[in-house]
């Protein structure tokens, strides 16, 4: 492949949009595991005694229960139902949290994202041959390693965790049932804890993996940046915005000259030109502002508002217009007939001074 065609270019802002429409955004699943993990943890943590009582009380109730309560086919379902009833109270909390913190983890990771493009119905996607393609992808690979990796490693956690404590559990069994289901809460949470470590430094290396992952499959080649240039320069829509924008930056910034203007020439009603003159830079006085209809009002209110003076002389303000552009200098024919005009601004204000 030619050099121009290699994708070796950082990925156009416009790519990366177009990518995120798409849903394509660099996302870590076990990031996600890792933050859900420490929140349960977190809240287990703190709520460990009520939740050690409630499910205590339960226990001893439904025990209790079968004491004087026939079960029967009749009578399953309805304790069945009382039973989910009570674990749904008691976990509704714990689920309430986790729900926002996958959201918050999720906006954290990718932002605040709708994308209708990434669930459009594909045909490509139903292709067989794509999908056996993708099984034995080199990023399908990597994903069957990382989780044999994740689940030897958990799995060898959980055997020297046990291995070490089982003799310990067993010597609790003649104590009474509060010591032994504390204590079993206890190791639960601990063997909990060494696994959301190695969890949480999986996540930190798979977030680089799906980071540089992400980033390799958006670059561009440079006949692909070129080819972008090209597209967003040719679009009308994109040319008409640029004008349009282009003409509200200079329209304010001509209104704000207006206010360091010596003298407005209207007609009075269809045209208005603002000059300025300042001896010590200017070979002759400039146009800095001018208009017609609407944007002469404004002109002429803008120049009352700051005290620029406002002088009638609609055939010299009609010349103006037509031949001097904004931010050029009056023709030569025409010095006579602004220095005039000048000459009476600059002597009604030194009379008012």
């Amino acid at each position: 492949m030619a050099d121009d065609e290699e994708k070796t270019e950082q990925a156009t802002p416009k790519k990366r949009q177009d990518a995120r429409e798409k849903g394509q955004v660099a996302k870590s699943v076990e990031l996600n595991t890792a933050f859900l993990l420490v929140s349960s943890l977190i809240f287990f943590y703190f709520t460990i005694n009520h939740f050690g009582d409630y499910f205590q009380y339960s226990f001893t109730h439904f025990i209790g229960l079968s004491s004087h309560y026939e079960i029967t086919l009749a009578s399953f379902p309805h304790l069945v139902k009382d039973i989910t009833y009570v674990m749904f109270a008691m976990l509704l909390p714990f689920l309430i949290v986790m729900l926002f913190v996958s959201l918050f983890i999720n906006i954290v990771q990718v932002g605040f994202m709708i994308t209708p493009k990434a669930i459009e119905l594909k045909f490509d996607k139903l292709n067989p041959v794509n999908g056996f393609k993708n099984m034995f992808s080199l990023r399908s690979f990597g994903e069957m390693i990382k989780s044999i990796l994740k689940a030897l490693v958990i799995s060898y956690i959980l055997y020297v965790f046990i291995e070490a404590k089982m003799s310990y559990w067993f010597s609790l069994i003649d104590t009474s049932k509060e010591i032994l289901f504390l204590s079993l809460l206890k190791g639960i949470f601990l063997v909990s804890v060494y696994i959301t470590i190695f969890i949480i430094f999986m996540a930190i290396l798979d977030y680089v993996f799906q980071k540089y992952n992400f980033e390799k499959s958006i670059r561009m080649s440079h006949k692909e940046i070129k080819d972008e240039y090209k597209q967003m320069e040719g679009d009308p829509h994109i040319k008409q915005r640029i004008r349009r924008l282009q003409m509200e930056m200079a329209k304010r910034r001509m209104m704000e000259d207006v206010k360091e203007a010596d003298v407005v020439i209207t007609n009075p009603t269809h045209y208005a030109i603002a000059l300025k003159y300042d001896e010590s830079e200017m070979n002759a006085p400039k146009v800095v502002a001018k208009g017609m209809n609407m944007i002469a009002e404004r002109i002429k209110e803008i120049a009352k508002e700051y005290n620029v003076a406002i002088v009638e002389k609609p055939e010299l303000a009609r010349e103006l217009y037509k031949k001097v552009n904004i931010d050029n200098f009056i023709p030569e024919e025409l010095y006579q007939a602004v220095a005039e005009i000048l000459a009476y601004v600059y002597k009604t204000k030194n009379r008012q001074l």
